[in-house]
């Protein structure tokens, strides 16, 4: 099975992207349930096509490139799982394909191959948060576009204002999701291995990459959202309060087979003999590449299976050394057949019936069943964590994010934070509060004029406002 990917014939491209459309369909047309994560990032786009602006009007840290994706589905799909997978989905698919072309279009291999793709695709299907619409997939795609304007200048050994692009492409990357800035040392590092006019070739990268965040950053100077875009989007994602998403036992069963493959490609290609110059060269620019990616998953306040997605590329590039490794060919179409399969369970394990068997749960799906009771299609403030609340109600305030609402309701005793929490009520008074944190009687005293106009419901926690 395997031998029949080596080929670059068209056929062999259709069948790559019908086994993956093979494998994640079924799920997103039999299972619709969307994520906590998910429901926040349609919330931040429900907001901006009522037009709220981000970051003064929506206090949230997404990354405004990946808000402005979410405002535009909602534009035309308005709050729908399906969508954001289909999208998800797509995204994953160009980055297999591009990352894909870029190796054979610069003769990264001895031969042209789909190996890397397929090792992408099937190992990107292992979980349904590699197919969440999270701003680091959306980034993560301008990452992989950026790599032929950085290796094809290197590779020419040539000045090219290429570099510029490539830079430009990295800032697009981190405005999705600004950590991905660190993929900045991978560009780098490509200069200083093959680029003859060194200093000249970072800088030119450099400018491209502080391009758009110049631009950015004029417009939010005209429009009077600089320090709130500073705060919440600059500053806040190198907070580093690093927590685990899932138990740290399930995190390690769904990532344990892409680590598994990765660490065996690894091994693979050291083992290899020489290759061309070029292809050594560029080698080492996907271990600092993998390095790069490692620091990006361990660093982040919250490690999830999502985060994993950034060694895709990394095991995409190696695994086409395991499977080229010398040993008989029904060898390696077992080890491919084993890979397939494990993927399968672990992606339908529910279907299957063999969750309890395997211990792994969908803790993060939203169901029916963990929905917490309260009012239905209502404008709603939550103050508290359960964002939950937002699934069949529509949000109301800027505060969205309970973490950067801390900086008003955290903070009671000081008059700027009551001030702020009272204009911002104001102007949109929610029909319903629901007091996650037990907030209400403190609020009611300090702020009467707005909060004084809650009563208590049969519900414990959930105040109505007065008609």
């Amino acid at each position: 099975m395997v031998s029949y990917f080596r080929s670059v014939r068209l056929s062999r491209l259709s069948s790559l992207v019908f086994l993956f459309l093979a494998i994640q369909l079924p799920l997103y047309l039999l299972l619709t349930s969307g994520t906590v994560q998910e429901l926040l990032y349609m919330l931040i786009g429900e907001r901006m096509a009522d037009g709220y602006t981000m970051y003064q009007q929506i206090y949230d840290n997404t990354a405004p490139l990946s808000a402005m994706v979410y405002w535009l589905i909602d534009l035309i799909t308005g709050r729908s799982v399906l969508a954001y997978r289909i999208v998800a989905l797509t995204l994953v698919l160009v980055q297999a394909l591009t990352f894909n072309f870029i190796l054979n279009r610069h003769q990264v291999f001895a031969t042209r191959t789909y190996i890397p793709a397929l090792l992408y695709l099937v190992l990107g299907s292992i979980t349904y948060e590699f197919g969440m619409l999270t701003p680091l997939l959306i980034g993560h795609t301008f990452v992989i576009l950026s790599l032929p304007y950085l290796i094809t200048v290197s590779r020419e050994g040539i000045e090219s204002n290429r570099l510029f692009v490539g830079g430009f492409i990295l800032g697009l990357a981190a405005l999705c999701y600004l950590p991905l800035g660190l993929y900045l040392a991978v560009g780098v590092f490509a200069v200083l291995l093959f680029a003859s006019n060194t200093f000249r070739s970072i800088l030119l990268m450099l400018c491209g990459f502080l391009f758009p965040y110049a631009v950015l950053l004029t417009f939010y100077f005209y429009t009077g959202t600089l320090d709130e875009f500073a705060t919440m989007h600059l500053l806040r994602p190198w907070q580093f309060k690093v927590a685990l998403a899932l138990p740290p036992a399930d995190l390690a069963k769904l990532m344990a087979l892409p680590l598994i493959v990765l660490l065996f490609a690894v091994l693979s290609s050291l083992s290899l003999p020489q290759r061309l110059v070029f292809q050594v060269k560029f080698q080492q620019v996907m271990w600092i590449w993998l390095l790069v990616s490692i620091i990006l998953i361990i660093t982040r306040d919250e490690i999830s299976a999502n985060t994993f997605l950034l060694l895709l590329p990394a095991i995409a590039y190696f695994g086409e050394y395991l499977f080229s490794i010398s040993v008989k060919k029904w060898m390696l179409s077992v080890a491919f057949v084993l890979l397939l399969v494990g993927t399968l369970l672990i992606r339908y394990r529910d279907l299957f019936g063999i969750s309890n068997l395997l211990q792994l749960s969908d803790s993060q799906l939203l169901t029916e069943t963990s929905l917490p009771e309260a009012p239905k299609g209502q404008s709603v403030l939550v103050l508290g964590n359960q964002t939950k609340y937002y699934l069949q109600n529509k949000p109301a305030t800027p505060y969205l994010n309970w973490q950067l609402a801390q900086q008003d309701f955290g903070n009671l005793n000081e008059y700027d934070a009551v001030y702020n929490i009272y204009l911002n009520l104001k102007v949109e008074m929610p029909a319903y509060i629901i007091d996650e944190a037990g907030l209400m009687k403190e609020l009611k005293y300090k702020i009467p004029a707005v909060f004084g106009r809650y009563n208590p419901t049969a519900q414990p926690n959930i105040y109505e406002l007065k008609q």
